[in-house]
């Protein structure tokens, strides 16, 4: 998983179980294998590995195909389609769920979202300002960014972002985090060109905090809960962001934020690391199993490549593991132990628990 060459991608973020994003890797990897032998080599239950198999084999993903006696009986080889047939099945249902399930609380709440920006020339002006263009609004940022100790909501309804932004956006982001401000980001699904994603996994191993909708209703940063901004122009950036500060203003935009924020459903990870795990080594065996090489996480990161060599070379002391392939099996395998399941509830928990046909 962490071979750089030959990134696995993930269906976590598609909804697939952990459990069964792990056991999909495995066969990706290594071929057909038996659920007992899957069970041994990722130290996983043989009803957790029945069970992603048959949630993957629903999704068209993995299919029994021979059966071979092992030393515990029959049992089934299976074998999984590759990537590029499943992860086009599972982008389309997971939008089209979310798209219906969206649509359909928006509709039942019959939320009046606020006309808040169409009537801010006529508020007072101690309580909002214009900050005309883009150069001034990013400087602007940064400065409330510089003064921000509790809590930053950010709703982001472009669907791609560019590196030049990111490369902007990142340094203060990470002050944020290494401050301990509390980042809660709403936004929508990416499309084929964003290059965000390296950033939003280095911002959520370090505890941001992220969901999606199918669509948000505009550019929204709250800072503190004292100081928002939103674009005097939901179509140009170019033309800059309202500065609002009136209380009663803040409170109505930051209402609108958790309303937003309560449809919205974390959409996943391509891989979520163990939880004991340092935000910076979270980072950086994240971006390896999405296929990033070493120099260009250095390069994302701004740290050097002899850092990666080292951070990698703890962790594969820490589970006595001699390279780089064997830590991501490990590692993804007690991320999988970690992961609340289904599978691991007790009869009294699930009431769809059926006995085990041994």
């Amino acid at each position: 998983m962490l071979d750089t060459q030959a990134a696995v991608p993930s269906l976590m973020r598609w909804g697939v179980s952990p459990h069964a994003d792990l056991v999909y890797r495995t066969l990706i990897t290594f071929g057909p294998w038996s659920v007992d032998r899957i069970s041994r080599s990722l130290e996983m239950k043989a009803r957790q590995v029945r069970r992603a198999l048959d949630e993957l084999n629903a999704l068209g993903a993995a299919t029994p195909s021979r059966a071979v006696a092992d030393g515990n009986g029959e049992d089934r080889v299976w074998s999984c389609r590759g990537p590029s047939h499943v992860l086009p099945v599972l982008r389309d249902r997971h939008h089209r769920n979310a798209l219906a399930h969206h649509r359909l609380h928006q509709s039942l709440s019959r939320m009046a979202y606020p006309n808040i920006v169409a009537g801010l020339a006529r508020t007072p002006a101690n309580g909002v300002r214009a900050l005309d263009g883009l150069r001034r609004t990013v400087e602007r940022m940064t400065e409330l960014a510089a003064a921000e100790r509790h809590e930053h909501l950010a709703m982001n309804p472009e669907p791609a972002f560019d590196t030049a932004a990111i490369r902007a956006a990142a340094p203060f982001n990470r002050r944020l985090a290494a401050r301990g401000v509390t980042i809660l980001s709403l936004g929508v699904p990416a499309s084929p060109d964003d290059e965000s994603d390296w950033h939003d996994e280095e911002l959520r191993c370090q505890g941001m905090q992220y969901r999606e909708l199918p669509e948000v209703p505009a550019k929204l940063i709250i800072f503190d809960r004292t100081t928002a901004l939103v674009r005097q122009d939901a179509a140009d950036r170019e033309r800059g962001m309202w500065e609002i500060t009136a209380p009663d203003l803040v409170a109505e935009l930051a209402n609108l934020f958790r309303q937003q924020w309560d449809l919205a459903k974390d959409p996943g990870r391509d891989w979520t690391p163990p939880m004991n795990l340092t935000p910076r080594e979270s980072t950086i065996v994240v971006l390896l199993a999405k296929g990033y090489t070493d120099a260009a996480i250095a390069a994302k990161l701004d740290i050097s490549v002899r850092t990666i060599a080292y951070t990698l070379s703890a962790l594969m002391d820490r589970y006595d593991v001699t390279n780089r392939f064997q830590l991501g099996l490990r590692l993804g395998a007690e991320a999988a132990r970690q992961a609340p399941s289904a599978a691991d509830a007790g009869p009294e928990d699930d009431p769809e628990h059926r006995p085990e046909q041994e």
